[in-house]
């Protein structure tokens, strides 16, 4: 999850450091989820320019379903509520 957090944060904000900050992780930790998302989806995902980290044509094209997935696991975490067993009979199986 941590990578996909990662690639949504340097396509917005184009910047090594600024999403390092953003996270509260070290560049290298960036630098090296990067790395395995560029293995994982054969591309470079992400040219490093003097304007920026500039988004490739595949990087482009999976923004918008990286960030469904995103919104979707945190759907899943908001809507967990914590388990009571004052709450719940005990199954048998």
């Amino acid at each position: 999850m941590q990578d996909l957090m990662v690639f949504i944060a340097v396509y917005d904000q184009s910047s090594v450091t600024e999403v390092s900050e953003t996270l509260f992780v070290s560049q290298s930790t960036v630098s090296y989820s990067l790395k395995k998302l560029r293995t994982s989806f054969e591309d470079e995902l992400f040219i490093n320019t003097r304007a920026g980290m500039r988004p490739t044509y595949k990087a482009t094209t999976m923004y918008g379903h990286v960030q469904k997935i995103l919104e979707s696991i945190n759907l899943c975490h908001a809507g967990g509520q914590a388990f009571d067993p004052k709450q719940k009979a005990a199954s048998t199986w």
